[in-house]
């Protein structure tokens, strides 16, 4: 029988904690997927690329908003943050530092990614948007062979930066975690590599799952290629193999000989399904089977691979994996009790700064994001229009 805590200690971090390293995850495994046809010349990626970029874009600015909704003060962000002398003294200091350099580089990308989309569209269009795009451009309208070589060029360099500042910045998160001695189940090297590679894997899922979607209801220019879902697919899979990989080497810290004491229990008395635990459900079921096995099944099939309503269906399965890896990461190494037996008692609000609503709250604000700047930015337009031809 385990006995509850509640009354003795609480998780300190919650729901907004969960949301914001998801988020985190969704921007670097996106540029990933836009980074494929700058940097490596894979062209059947190249429809994704504007998609992919504004969703990365999206949730870079979506990802700074959850860690504001879980702080006390979030009015006074800018100050804590940028003026205060906490740096190099506090991680988070370090962290703030590589999301600006990423929003810096970003703008950069979609500069040069929208270039000629805006220059056209400034041209055709009187309205609002038009007067948009010609700001965009920043008076630079040519369109010569010479200028679209530069813009490829200055794409390349971006995406070469951006995969590494992709890895640092989502890697960090998980540094973040991982530095914190206090808590057995976060203090865990492997914790920043798992991270990342959970967070390509959630970036293609969600990626492909946008690009169907995406292209199938909401676009008159384009139609889904098949050879792009496939592509998309074939790479999703083989970042499973990888996931799954570190997720094994992980479960060792279940068995007694390869894990400290306080690990291998606090692992059993949150994951174990022998012993209990809390989170063993989510665990063993939502983030391990549903999220990567069965996904990783089906995507061994070809007729899967190729085909669009499975790319939805395995991106969700893939999603609500990496969210339930991020919870029991976040809340699950809060639950192993430091004073006293068991673990200590979480229940999610519906209402308050860390309860459903705010989290419901951010994720429409995400999707709201990602159809505003997808409207002024035009992620529909023709592939001559991308800049790169």
């Amino acid at each position: 029988m385990i006995l509850l805590n509640g009354f003795l200690e609480n998780p300190v971090w919650g729901l907004p904690i969960v949301i914001y390293p998801f988020l985190s995850g969704l921007v670097a495994g996106s540029f990933v997927v836009a980074s494929l046809s700058h940097l490596f010349g894979m062209e059947k990626f190249r429809p994704l690329a504007k998609l992919a970029a504004i969703v990365s874009f999206a949730m870079l600015i979506l990802a700074a908003q959850a860690p504001l909704a879980d702080a006390l003060q979030p009015s006074r962000a800018v100050w804590e943050l940028y003026f205060r002398d906490h740096f190099p003294y506090s991680p988070l200091g370090m962290f703030i530092i590589i999301w600006t350099l990423y929003i810096i580089l970003m703008l950069f990308e979609m500069f040069y990614l929208f270039r000629v989309s805006n220059i056209k569209r400034a041209a055709e269009d009187s309205g609002f948007r038009g007067k948009l795009a010609d700001f965009f451009t920043l008076g630079n309208k040519d369109l010569s062979e010479k200028a679209a070589k530069k813009d490829h060029k200055a794409l390349m360099i971006i995406a070469a930066l951006g995969i590494g500042l992709a890895f640092l910045f989502h890697g960090y998160v998980g540094f973040l975690f991982g530095a914190i001695k206090a808590r057995p189940l976060w203090s865990n090297p492997l914790i920043p590599v798992l991270f990342i590679t959970s967070a390509i894997v959630s970036g293609i899922a969600l990626m492909g799952v946008l690009y169907v979607i995406g292209f199938s209801f909401y676009s008159d220019k384009n139609k889904v290629k098949s050879e792009t879902v496939y592509a998309l697919n074939k790479i999703l899979l083989l970042v499973i193999g990888f996931d799954l990989f570190f997720d094994l080497i992980e479960w060792l810290y279940s068995v007694r000989s390869y894990a400290p004491k306080d690990l291998y229990e606090g692992w059993h008395s949150v994951f174990s399904t022998g012993g209990g635990g809390v989170l063993a459900f989510n665990y063993h079921f939502m983030q391990i089977t549903l999220g990567l096995i069965i996904p990783g099944l089906l995507l061994i099939s070809k007729k899967v691979r190729n085909s669009k309503v499975w790319t939805v269906i395995v991106g969700f399965l893939v999603l609500i994996g990496v969210w339930s890896m991020r919870f029991n990461t976040v809340v699950g190494a809060q639950l192993q009790a430091k004073i006293g037996q068991g673990t200590v008692l979480f229940d999610i609000p519906w209402l308050g700064y860390d309860g459903y609503i705010t989290g419901i709250g951010l994720f429409a604000l995400g999707i709201f994001l990602i159809f505003v700047f997808g409207y002024l930015l035009g992620w529909e337009d023709k592939p001559e229009l991308t800049g790169n031809n």
